[in-house]
């Protein structure tokens, strides 16, 4: 696959990538901006997944429902999403409407109108979409509250869709200056995934892309999150039926050398029913009646988030006791020759399934690109599969300890049922 993958960067700074995968006619166009959560401040957070809403309520070219006709009658599919690192757009369609969709990501990468009227009411729309998405859902307050306590200073510390207050009192001229500065080709990675040729793709990057100008240095965020000294609790009282916890270990970035140690012991506590966290509190003793869990891998130091729902009548706590021993016992009860090799598997597995299709192939290209590289991607796996039981042990003695918990309980209000 790596040798498939090929990178130009255009004179503005415009960073290309394609890979060849010539399945079928089709291909994925995807650009994807270095901005995200990570690069608001306080007053303005949730300004880059507003950017990603306004970013189809039309330019000149293109005015309101133009972007979407255009998508419509060419059979393409398309949408976006916004993260921690970075916002990424894409359209998936035939071969022979690549142009069209080259036609349409460059014009909006600068020219999007901004109209009042539609951002006044396209605030409305996202005050909604976060009621629906993290304060009505059972686990929806408990985990921003987790992330909250985990991350007291670093940017990680707001939710990607922002604070309510924010999102009340944002203004227009501040969602536009979040714009200009990130929507650059400077800052963005466009990736094209399958039955293309590079040399072609650069052409139309450089027809398309090339004559927009690459802007100032984004500023670095510098932030740094202080170590966690002890354990943090935090508690959430919602009309649930049953207690539920989200426990957040605070751990490395992607490039750090224990992050592929603290991938295998992702594999080995949370991946299936033969897993130490199923089998401990779902299968052996019946504590928990849903169980989910992974490592959150990001630009700088992340954290490992395990979510339970307790069974029926089983204490709260006692299933924290559980969960925790399991996982903190990874330096006591060292993996198995079994439990590694299945772990690998599973990863190599991954990785084979993740590049079959052209979105996913672009979307591990832009995330990891956003990142780190796509080239420190392929390493990273290449790291975790050289993993040995000894380099987990160290990894979790250090990283999978109580002072680097926090734990969030999902409590019934009082009279719920």
């Amino acid at each position: 696959m790596r040798e498939r993958i090929h990178e130009t960067i255009l004179d503005n700074g415009l960073k290309v990538l394609t890979v060849r995968n010539p399945i079928s006619p089709t291909a994925s166009l995807q650009v994807w901006y270095r901005v995200g959560s990570r690069n608001e401040r306080p007053g303005i957070t949730g300004a880059s997944h507003i950017v990603e809403h306004l970013m189809f309520k039309g330019t000149e070219r293109y005015p309101k429902g133009a972007f979407d006709r255009a998508i419509q009658e060419n059979g393409m599919v398309n949408n976006a999403f916004t993260g921690h690192d970075f916002t990424a757009y894409f359209e998936n369609m035939a071969r022979d409407r690549l142009e069209i969709a080259f036609d349409l990501e460059s014009d909006r990468m600068q020219g999007l109108l901004f109209d009042p009227d539609e951002f006044r009411a396209e605030m409305a729309v996202i005050r909604e979409e976060r009621r629906e998405t993290s304060e009505d859902p059972p686990f929806g307050r408990i985990s921003e509250e987790v992330e909250a306590a985990a991350f007291l200073v670093h940017p990680y510390h707001w939710p990607v869709i922002g604070w309510m207050t924010d999102l009340e009192t944002v203004t227009l001229e501040e969602i536009v200056a979040h714009y200009r500065l990130h929507y650059r080709p400077n800052n963005a990675v466009l990736v094209v995934a399958g039955d293309v040729e590079h040399r072609e793709v650069v052409t139309l990057a450089d027809r398309y892309f090339g004559p927009i100008p690459a802007g100032p240095p984004v500023p670095p965020v510098r932030i740094e999150e202080p170590d966690q000294t002890g354990e943090r609790t935090v508690s959430v009282h919602k009309e649930v039926q049953l207690p539920g916890l989200v426990i957040a270990y605070r751990i490395v970035s992607g490039t750090d050398p224990a992050a592929p140690a603290l991938n295998v012991a992702e594999s080995l506590l949370f991946r299936g029913r033969s897993s130490r966290l199923y089998r401990r509190v779902v299968h052996d003793e019946p504590l928990a009646a849903a169980l989910a869990g992974g490592f959150h891998l990001r630009k700088d130091p992340s954290t490992m988030v395990l979510r339970a729902t307790a069974q029926p009548g089983v204490e709260i706590e006692r299933l924290r006791e559980a969960i925790c021993e399991t996982i903190e016992s990874l330096d006591r009860v060292p993996p198995t020759e079994e439990e590694m090799s299945k772990a690998k598997n599973q990863m190599e597995a991954d990785l084979v399934f993740g590049m079959e299709q052209n979105y996913e192939l672009g979307q591990t290209l832009g995330s990891e690109e956003c990142r780190t590289s796509w080239e420190e991607w392929f390493r990273f796996y290449d790291r975790c599969l050289a993993v040995t039981a000894d380099d987990v042990i160290a990894a979790a003695s250090k990283h999978l300890t109580a002072r680097r918990r926090t734990t969030g309980f999902l409590l019934p209000e009082k009279g719920s049922r």
